[in-house]
């Protein structure tokens, strides 16, 4: 292959058995000579037809090289840190679904990280072609820990700690380890059967058998024994529902002074814009529990919904499961995105990097980003102007109206520019028409903006 003509993607780089590349605008894999075997295997056991055919697997294509596959490529792909609880448990599902079901084809899936997963219509789907390989008689699965590390222990910390313990994704890339997970999972959990095996117990003897003076030992299991350990992980992750914890904007719609009217023409609005423009990607930033993304997914091919809260998160993902496939969902801070993270900062991109629209949405949002964040006006026009290719909405909620005063009640008041003349004309820096839209009977408007 031209070296010059290829461009290996970043994050595609610690598996010997082939890489991710870029050529002539194609995504492709590369089969390397150590992963053939294992590769003409999958294709010929009937494995990879049957995972794609039920929509487990990314799609791919034979290109007639015995060396290459060309892939599907995702519109946008999201990391674990940025799931919500639903989102983490149906991938953990995924990845037990496709061990049991390589095994029934004499494969094994070799990796078991999060990372292998993405989401495309409303479901997880696995990114690694070449983490199916041949399994040996008496192979253990070699990627339980992984498992572990990846779905398991975040899944229990977030049910019986925080939600939020998910953010700590970001700090272990590689997993949570074992011990770290074990010491923050509450005493209770030592006296339920499935944290106490996979997690506290599978620390401790991690613990003995990191000792240099500990003799290293080889564990073989035999098919059946692998299948049961999958049928049991997959039977505790399906029992594993999010708590029930009140955040702060998960009723916002249920919970502000707009009235019926109000809402009405909003939403008429919106759908205006939304089919005019007929956007192949729309970004809702701040989509709280779906009810404007819900109507941008009626006229665009893909929805970005992003949020700060893990419960409208949550929300929003069940849109995406039950009506609407087209939506994806993004746990995110405005105010602390997600970063490049990874080896040399490449193997995980950032947010902004990843995330652009041909339409994008800021309902209820720019408040926030300038009273509670402090953002300066020019940034939150950079926002919207660098996130778009074609629009944005925004929507202007003025002092007055009872959101921003419950932003100021524990603050001092020194947004004197946190007026509509100074926002107006502050957006019209970047953005070429600039439509000023009064919602009836508020003070509320939305602001229009086009390149």
């Amino acid at each position: 292959m031209d070296p010059v003509a290829v461009q290996r993607e970043p994050a595609s780089f610690r598996d010997p058995t082939g890489y991710v590349f870029r050529r002539d605008g194609r995504l492709l894999r590369a089969i390397t000579p150590k992963g053939r075997a294992d590769f003409e295997h999958f294709l010929a056991s009937g494995l990879a037809a049957k995972l794609m055919d039920r929509g487990l697997i990314v799609p791919f294509r034979e290109t007639g090289n015995e060396s290459e596959i060309e892939l599907r490529e995702l519109e946008f792909i999201t990391y674990p840190y940025e799931w919500s609880f639903g989102q983490l448990r149906d991938a953990a599902l995924l990845t037990l679904e496709l061990a049991a079901e390589a095994l029934e084809h004499d494969m094994i899936l070799q990796d078991a990280t999060a990372f292998n997963v993405a989401f495309l219509d409303g479901k997880p789907v696995f990114l690694d072609h070449g983490s199916f390989c041949i399994h040996r008689p008496g192979q253990p699965w070699g990627a339980y820990r992984q498992f572990v590390m990846h779905f398991l222990a975040p899944l229990l910390l977030m049910k019986h700690v925080d939600l939020r313990c998910l953010d700590f994704f970001r700090a272990h890339v590689e997993g949570f380890p074992l011990d770290f997970a074990s010491r923050l999972l509450p005493a209770k959990t030592w006296f339920m059967i499935d944290p106490l095996i996979h997690v506290h117990l599978h620390a401790l003897m991690e613990r003995r058998y990191s000792s240099a003076k500990t003799e290293t030992r080889t564990f073989s299991a035999a098919k059946k024994n692998v299948r049961t350990l999958l049928r049991e992980l997959a039977d505790h992750v399906s029992s594993l529902t999010p708590p029930g914890q009140k955040t702060d904007w998960g009723g916002y719609y249920s919970d502000n002074n707009y009235s019926g009217e109000n809402l009405k023409f909003k939403k008429a609005r919106i759908e205006k814009v939304c089919r005019e423009l007929a956007p192949r990607t729309t970004v809702d930033l701040g989509a709280n529990t779906g009810l404007f993304s819900e109507i941008a997914a009626r006229y665009s091919g893909q929805v970005v919904a992003a949020d700060i809260d893990p419960a409208a998160v949550e929300a929003l993902y069940l849109l995406a499961r039950t009506k609407c496939p087209n939506v994806l969902p993004v746990l995110l801070d405005l105010n602390n995105p997600s970063p490049a993270v990874g080896v040399f900062n490449r193997e995980r991109r950032d947010f902004f990097s990843r995330c652009r629209g041909e339409l994008v949405l800021g309902l209820a949002l720019a408040h926030h980003l300038r009273i509670s964040g402090n953002w300066p006006l020019t940034h939150i026009v950079d926002l919207f102007a660098d996130m778009t290719t074609r629009a944005s909405v925004v929507e202007f909620v003025p002092k007055q109206d009872s959101q921003v005063r419950r932003l100021l009640r524990s603050r001092e008041d020194i947004f004197d520019d946190w007026q509509l003349g100074n926002v107006v004309g502050a957006f019209k820096r970047r953005f070429r028409v600039c439509k000023t839209i009064p919602i009836p009977d508020s003070e509320r408007i939305l602001l229009e903006l086009y390149l």
